[in-house]
Parts: C-alpha cells; structure tokens; sequence
C-alpha cells in the first residue's frame, strides 16, 4: 500500500470513528444537543474525507 492510499485509509478511518461517536451519543440521549462542532468538522481529516 502506498504513502497515499494509507494516509486516506487513517483519515477515513478517523472520520468514521468520529462519526460513530457522535451517532452513539445522539442514540444514548435523544434530547442531547452537539454545541460548537465547527472545530471538529473544520479538521483537515474530515473535510478531506468529505470532498
């Protein structure tokens, strides 16, 4: 595997586990409300993930 394919591989699956977390919280409590998120999906990872 090369340098690229394994710097994507660790950011998806960084972006996935972040997205596990915010999918297991919002299922623990339905009243929960996710406050200032703009640093989280302003990283690099996460941006890069969705484009």
């Amino acid at each position: 595997m090369n340098a690229k394919k394994m710097a994507n591989y660790t950011n998806n699956a960084k972006a996935q586990e972040l997205w596990k977390t915010f999918y297991l919280c919002a299922k623990e409590s339905k009243t929960r409300r996710f406050h200032a998120l703009y640093d989280k999906i302003y990283r690099p990872d996460i941006l890069w993930e969705a484009w």
